[in-house]
């Protein structure tokens, strides 16, 4: 339970015998968030004067409201295509061609909705009682807590019927989150180190190494993806669900399915609401104009590469193969080929993150510094794989799409085409021997955000 700031201050007033006159009752207002364009977008000369003009930055900040909406009313604009198709990306459970999103098959619906019979297990006991008025929802369901405020005023108490209970109960059992409600998670729980438009810049973010991630450019790490396609709901969801070890991205598991698949819906929104504004940017500068075709042209080109993704899944069929003396030697070889896997030169021939292709001599001073940074401009060092921490997850399906596909956005490339399925579970294996071996000093070089 979190206590009220004013609750000390009465009991501090208590104890020096001084009166407080306080509304306990009332609780502090949410503060407005507003969207704001990037700072590449809004950038200046060396006159001090807007690389883009006003009047051009003024045009894209109203077609970014009029595509994706604002914080307090976060939505997807419905083009004349998907009005006529009968779909509607804002409400992804509903079937495609019933103004829904079609995301969802009915197993995934059904086990939603029995995570929810979980989740509200208390709030479902307190409506079979009766005691309505004892229900209290989070403070991060604003339309659902509109929705129950709405269904207890329809009826008065004593005129409360099985079919009222029964609506009560469904309204908990069926729930999925608005992205207005998705948009309030996101502002308790993410906005602090991602930022208000996703850009890895809220407040906590100058504290963080590795800094939160950048959604604005549609590049995310640790995916099964191939070809640096934008990932999967799936994607999205597991690194919710799972956090990312050795960062400050905790897990999210004390969320339900329900609020963690609208946390993905948000995150989704605001990454191409970014995706738009830099094309949009791009397009005024090459042709030094900005129409309605070209903001809906963007916008169907963002929402489609995302509406892809799923071809670009990387999927191993079969069983995950065992290590072996033999798999862990070959896999060793590989290591070691400069002409296959190559990872020497940048992990180091003992796999500390130590290889020569790692670092560089900084041009003034002579000092060894990273040799390589990522795309979103951080110096970024190879992992240390002996340490057994693996950013995208350590299971050997997941080292495997990192070896195969490599890791968008960083310098670790995707596995040369030679290379054989058995040759990538072959450096699974070796890569999975290091990480076992018995802890060794770090290198002078670990502190960096290693992120491949």
């Amino acid at each position: 339970m979190r206590i009220r700031p004013c609750l000390y201050a009465l009991a501090a007033a208590a104890l020096l015998g001084a009166g407080c006159q306080l509304d306990l009752a009332s609780e502090p207002a949410d503060p407005v968030v507003h969207y704001s364009l990037s700072p590449t977008t809004t950038a200046l000369d060396e006159a001090g004067e807007p690389l883009l003009p006003l009047a051009e930055q003024d045009h894209i900040a109203g077609s970014l409201t009029m595509l994706f909406g604002t914080p307090a009313n976060p939505r997807f604009l419905r083009t004349a295509e998907w009005v006529d198709d009968e779909f509607d990306p804002n409400w992804p459970t509903y079937a495609a061609d019933d103004n829904g999103g079609g995301e969802f098959s009915e197993d995934e619906l059904a086990a939603i909705k029995a995570d929810n019979e979980r989740d509200f297990r208390r709030e479902l006991a307190l409506i079979e009682a009766g005691r309505y008025e004892d229900v209290v929802l989070p403070s991060w369901m604003p339309d659902l807590r509109s929705k129950w405020a709405a269904h207890l005023a329809s009826k008065p108490a004593d005129a409360r019927d099985a079919e009222f209970q029964g609506e009560a109960k469904a309204l908990l059992v069926d729930f999925y989150p608005t992205l207005r409600d998705s948009a309030e998670l996101y502002r308790q729980q993410c906005l602090h180190c991602h930022g208000v438009e996703g850009g890895g810049d809220g407040p906590t973010a100058p504290f963080l190494n590795p800094k939160p991630r950048d959604y604005r450019a549609g590049v995310f790490k640790f995916t099964s993806m191939k070809d640096k396609s934008t990932p999967r709901r799936e994607d999205l969801y597991r690194i919710l669900d799972e956090g990312v070890t050795g960062t400050a991205m905790p897990s999210f598991r004390r969320f339900s399915q329900a609020e963690l698949h609208g946390l993905v819906d948000y995150v989704r929104l605001l990454s191409m609401r970014g995706m738009v504004e830099r094309d949009l940017v791009n397009t005024y500068l090459n042709e030094e104009a900005l129409s309605m075709e070209a903001v809906l042209e963007s916008f169907s080109a963002v929402w489609d590469k995302w509406g892809k993704a799923a071809e670009k899944h990387t999927q191993f069929d079969g069983a995950v193969p065992a290590p072996s003396k033999e798999s862990i030697e070959r896999g060793r070889t590989l290591f070691m080929d400069a002409a296959t896997g190559n990872c020497f030169s940048c992990h180091g021939a003992e796999g500390r993150g130590d290889g020569a292709s790692a670092f560089t001599k900084h041009p003034e001073t002579g000092e060894t510094i990273p040799a390589y940074k990522d795309d979103w401009g951080n110096e970024i060092l190879p992992r240390n794989l002996r340490q057994g921490i693996f950013r995208g997850g350590r299971r050997p399906i997941d080292i495997y799409y990192r070896i195969k596909n490599g890791i968008n956005g960083t310098p670790m490339p995707a596995a040369v085409s030679t290379m054989s399925d058995d040759d990538i579970w072959a450096l699974v294996h070796y890569v999975g021997s290091l990480s076992e071996a018995p802890r060794v000093r770090p290198s002078s070089h670990s502190k960096s955000n290693a992120d491949h």
